[in-house]
This record gives structure tokens, C-alpha cells and sequence, in this order.
């Protein structure tokens, strides 16, 4: 197939993008390996495996367009790409405070190490076909298992945390989704055939662009988040679980009065251990309690009665004709800052606290 030198130039420029990321964030981790957490030294195997694999890309588009890769680089490139989905669901364990077990790790290199043992025994389409089979298994297995894992972790942090902002893995779960989509997409491009691809501008760029903007959010979203496992461990201790409270009720009023009456609330970085140890009770209880009988989770609870109290402030400010200061009240309500206010506010009233002062304003 005839490959013009302008196909070949966009060609190399996409091929060269995600291996330019993935070395990118290979050196940015690898450089803080020794005090990072666990999650992180897994994003550094997952980008260093990445880094050989679209290596092999670029030698393909660079050198072998024509004649395929060696059956050598053929068998590199297939266990690499058997290997990135299962590192990147090692990751998750991690993130989610459920590590993998040293077997399981192991087991992450046994299906790339088969496939690339077949290669280059056979090297035939079959031994293609199953490569092509058992990554959308393994995509699948990953996006559905890691979802699962990443949702419920995130139920764990507002049960756990008043505030979720810098801890949450929504962004996680949202890019678990983009690999799906960015999967499909590549299958589809491996039915089309690497020489029909090669030899087209457009599927060049559709193939790898959407990859390199994958792998880059994933490196930006792992390399700047601060909450570490190791702290939600910290704060989320195994408990013997005591003798049930005889009375519901009795527990309902203890925690009302810390948080009502002393306004246990206004205190930054409270958690359900904290309020379950000032309560005599355990976290078990005392979330069962605020799931089942207030019908929420801690964080909803507690940021619930923080902007009751926010409100009250600001109209107190507005009556004395003095100007509420969001970032201020955001502080002494309790919350880390106005990002986390403004995000609950609305959440709780449907509106800004600018337009909910103004509309209570004119209401008075």
C-alpha cells in the first residue's frame, strides 16, 4: 500500500503523542517514587508499561508501516497491551483502600506473557483474534469491577467525612467511562486493519489522539490528588463493635445535642469517628443511625445544619446593613473554604448565596 509523506508525517506526529505523555508522567512519578502512596507508585508501572507500548507504536509508524512489526516487538507490544488494563484496576484497589494481594499482582503479567508466547510460536491471525478478545474481556472486567469499586468508595467518604471535596474519585469514575468509549474505539480501528489505517489521515488522529488525552487526564487527576489511602485507614480504624444500644432514641439525643446544641459542626475536618467517640457509641451505630433515621449521609448531615447556620448569618449581616463576607462564613461555618460552601449551598437550596440573600432581601 502506497503511503504518501504527508500520511506518514501525521502518522509519526500522532504516534509520538501518547508516547510523549505516558514518558511525561513515567518521570513525573517516578521522580517522587519513594514518598508517594501506594496508588501512585502503581500509576508509575501502569505509565512505564504504557511507555513501551507506544514505543512500539512509533517504531510501526516510523520504521515498519509497510511490514508490520517483528514477531520479537510483535510479542512486546501484545503483553504490553494485555497488561495496562490490569494495572490500571490495580490502581483503583489501591485508591479505594482494597489492595490486590501479592498473587493477584502476579497474575496482572500472566495473559500478556501467554499471548506474546503465542506470537512468537505461531504468529498468525488467530493468535491476533484471541489478543483482540481477551482485552475487551479485561476492558469490560475493568470498567465494570472499578466503577463498582470507585462508587462505593466514595459512599464510604461521606459516611465518613463532613467534607469529600479534595477526596472524592468522581473525576475517576467519569474517566472510566471515557475508556470504555476510547476501548470501543480502538476495537473497532483493529477490525479496520493497520495498513487501512496507516494509509488514512483521519483515522490516524481518531485512533490516537482521544488515547493521549485519556492518558493525560488520568496522570493529571492521579499526580494531583493529595488524600492519601493510608490517611482514610488512619481515620477509618477497625472497631470492636459494642452491645446495640437499648434505646435508638437515647443515641438520636446524644448526637443531637453534639451537634446542635454544642454546634459540634462548626468544627473543621470532623469526622464519624470523632462524633461517634464524643457520642460514647461507635461509627457503626451512629451511621446507621444518620442513614436510617435522618435519611442521609454524614456529610449531608453536617453540611445541612453548616449552611442553616450560614443563612442565618448572612441575614443577620444583611438587617445590620453590613456585607457578608462568603469566604469568611465559609470558614466559620465549618467549611475548608468557599469552593465547598458554594458547592453545598447550592445543593441544598438550589440557588448561589448571593441569590438567595438578595431574594430573602426583598422578602423582608
Amino acid at each position: 500500500m502506497q503511503i504518501t509523506e504527508t500520511t506518514m508525517m501525521l502518522g509519526s506526529s500522532f504516534a509520538v503523542l501518547p508516547l510523549a505523555v505516558c514518558v511525561y508522567w513515567f518521570v513525573r512519578f517516578a521522580l517522587e517514587h519513594r514518598r508517594a502512596d501506594a496508588a501512585k507508585r502503581m500509576l508509575t508501572y501502569f505509565f512505564g508499561i504504557c511507555s513501551v507500548l507506544y514505543s512500539c507504536h512509533c517504531l510501526l509508524y516510523f520504521r515498519y508501516a509497510e511490514t508490520g512489526l517483528p514477531a520479537p516487538l510483535e510479542a512486546l507490544w501484545a503483553a504490553c497491551s494485555l497488561t495496562v488494563y490490569p494495572l490500571y484496576y490495580l490502581y483503583i484497589c489501591q485508591l479505594t483502600a482494597q489492595p490486590a494481594s501479592t498473587r493477584q499482582k502476579a497474575f496482572v503479567l500472566v495473559p500478556g506473557l501467554l499471548v506474546a508466547l503465542a506470537i512468537l510460536v505461531w504468529n498468525n491471525r488467530t493468535t491476533d483474534a484471541v489478543r483482540q478478545v481477551m482485552t475487551a474481556l479485561q476492558v469490560i472486567d475493568v470498567v465494570a469491577y472499578g466503577y463498582r469499586r470507585l462508587h462505593a468508595f466514595d459512599r464510604r467518604l461521606t459516611d465518613l467525612y463532613a467534607e469529600t471535596e479534595d477526596k472524592s474519585v468522581r473525576s475517576l469514575r467519569i474517566l472510566l467511562v471515557a475508556v470504555m468509549l476510547t476501548s470501543l474505539n480502538s476495537f473497532v480501528l483493529n477490525i479496520l486493519g493497520r495498513e487501512f489505517i496507516i494509509a488514512s489521515q483521519w483515522l490516524i488522529a481518531f485512533g490516537l489522539g482521544p488515547i493521549a488525552m485519556l492518558l493525560f487526564a488520568l496522570g493529571l487527576i492521579g499526580h494531583s490528588r493529595s488524600f492519601r489511602t493510608e490517611q482514610f485507614l488512619a481515620d477509618n480504624p477497625p472497631e470492636a463493635v459494642p452491645v446495640a444500644p437499648a434505646d435508638n432514641k437515647e443515641l438520636g439525643a446524644k448526637i443531637e445535642h453534639l451537634m446542635v446544641t454544642q454546634a459540634y459542626y462548626l468544627r473543621q475536618d470532623i469526622t464519624l469517628t470523632a462524633v461517634a467517640r464524643e457520642v460514647g457509641s461507635c461509627r457503626t451505630y451512629v451511621s446507621n443511625y444518620i442513614n436510617q433515621e435522618m435519611r442521609c449521609s454524614f456529610s449531608d448531615y453536617v453540611n445541612r445544619l453548616r449552611i442553616e447556620h450560614a443563612k442565618m448569618v448572612m441575614l443577620q449581616h444583611a438587617r445590620h446593613g453590613g456585607i457578608s463576607k462568603f469566604s469568611t462564613i465559609a470558614t466559620d461555618a465549618g467549611f475548608s473554604g468557599e469552593q465547598s460552601f458554594f458547592r453545598n449551598f447550592r445543593k441544598f437550596t438550589g440557588t448561589t448565596p448571593a441569590a438567595w440573600l438578595e431574594a430573602q432581601t426583598r422578602k423582608e
